[in-house]
């Protein structure tokens, strides 16, 4: 029994020094810089991954290689697939692929069956997560097609512009994008 409270404790110290990471000056001026980024509200996110939430039944779709070589249930190429997030003033643009189920009846007629959207969200907040050198940039906003459908959406961005988009839909099974940010440039809009 001594042996196990003495592991015990011994365990817990060494969780509790390997916790904190110290930055560089480097990495602070990178996380500065990312600070900025956001705060100018003129940015795009191109994905180059979708992670979409594997259900029994989208896991007996892609593996019947409908998703092409080299992707699987849980992880998909999106490289070749048009996608673009742009946050640019209080309005923020998004057109990204969707690989995953819709939970309600209904369809999605025509061409527009990704999660497009085009407006002002609703609830956008910023946090700084300085312990981990983040970003978390939330809201929530509708769908452009479809009125009834909401998504709340979580964007988390790093210092070397890695990021990830993490989409809640009222109507679709939960999706996230794993690419990266960089600065709007007037041109590209």
């Amino acid at each position: 029994m001594k042996h196990i409270l003495t592991y015990s404790v011994l365990f817990i110290i060494l969780i509790g020094c390997g916790s904190s990471k110290e930055f560089t000056e480097h990495d602070n001026q990178d996380y500065q810089k990312l600070q900025e980024l956001v705060a100018s509200k003129s940015f795009e996110i191109i994905s180059t991954s979708a992670m979409p939430r594997a259900s029994a039944a989208f896991s007996k779709v892609a593996n019947s290689n409908i998703l092409g070589p080299g992707n699987n249930a849980s992880n998909i190429d999106i490289t070749s697939n048009s996608n673009r997030l742009i946050v640019k003033g209080d309005s923020i643009r998004g057109h990204l692929p969707f690989f995953g189920e819709q939970n309600f009846g209904g369809g999605y007629g025509g061409n527009h069956t990704g999660i497009e959207f085009n407006d002002i969200p609703e609830d956008y907040t910023v946090n700084l997560d300085d312990k981990k050198h983040a970003v978390d940039i939330k809201f929530k906003i509708s769908d452009k097609y479809r009125g009834n459908e909401r998504y709340d959406m979580v964007i988390t961005l790093y210092p070397n512009y890695r990021s990830t988009i993490r989409v809640q839909s009222t109507g679709r099974s939960s999706i996230e994008y794993n690419g990266r940010v960089s600065r709007l440039e007037e041109t590209k809009e």
